[in-house]
C-alpha cells in the first residue's frame, strides 16, 4: 500500500535506515514502515503528490468468501464488466466532481482524474483510478454508480447525463472494505 507521512524528527542528526528500525521495533507486527527519506523542509505528503491512485476490489462471486469480507466488497449478482466501462469516461479529465464527493458546497471540487481502469481476476473485480487529487468519499461513489450500473440497477439517460440527482448518486456508495490507496507519485528528489 501506499502510504506517506511527512514529519520533522527529534533530532536532524539519525540516519534514514536508524529511524526505520527504531520505528518499526516499536509498531505492530501487522504495520510496517518501508522505507524512510530526507526531504527539503517544504515537503508536504499531501499538497507536493503530482497524482494518487487507489484500487478498489469487488469480490464477484455468487458465493460469499469469509476470507475476503474484510478487503473487498462483496456482490453475488454478476456483474457487466463492458457496461462498467461503457461509462467510465463520465469521470475521466478534468471535471467539477462535487457531484461525487462529501464536500461543503464552497469547496473547489475541480479534479483531472487521469484514468480508470476496470478488470476482472479470479472473482474480483478490480478498479483502478488515478488523479491528481480526490474529494472526500469520491472514489467509493464512483465505484458505488459504477457497479450499478454493471449491475443493471442504474440507468443512464445519456441526453441528461449522469448529474440528475446527487442525492440518489451519492446513495449508491460503495463500502470501505475494498478501498485501498496504492500508489503515489511526486517529483523527483521527493521520494
Amino acid at each position: 500500500m501506499a502510504q506517506y507521512i511527512d514529519f520533522n524528527p527529534p533530532k536532524d542528526n539519525i540516519e534514514p535506515d536508524n529511524l526505520l528500525r527504531a520505528i518499526n521495533s516499536i509498531l505492530p507486527k501487522d504495520i510496517r514502515i518501508l522505507s524512510v527519506h530526507s526531504v527539503e523542509d517544504d515537503f508536504h505528503s499531501r499538497y507536493k503528490a503530482l497524482y494518487r491512485e487507489y484500487t478498489y476490489f469487488i469480490y464477484n462471486n455468487p458465493a460469499a468468501n469469509p476470507f475476503f469480507y474484510r478487503y473487498s466488497w462483496y456482490i453475488k449478482e454478476d456483474l457487466d464488466i463492458e457496461a462498467m466501462k461503457s461509462i467510465k469516461y463520465l469521470f475521466e479529465g478534468k471535471k467539477d466532481f462535487g457531484f461525487v464527493a462529501n464536500e461543503p458546497g464552497n469547496k473547489n471540487c475541480v479534479r483531472n482524474v487521469q484514468f480508470i481502469r476496470i478488470k476482472r481476476i479470479r472473482g474480483f473485480v478490480i478498479i483502478n483510478i488515478r488523479a491528481n487529487g480526490f474529494l472526500r468519499g469520491m472514489v467509493r461513489n464512483i465505484v458505488g454508480i459504477l457497479a450499478a450500473f454493471g449491475r443493471n440497477t442504474l440507468k443512464i439517460n445519456f441526453s441528461d447525463n449522469i448529474i440528475r440527482s446527487q442525492t440518489e448518486l451519492k446513495s449508491l456508495k460503495a463500502p470501505p472494505n475494498g478501498l485501498f490507496l496504492t500508489k503515489v507519485n511526486y517529483l523527483r528528489g521527493c521520494k
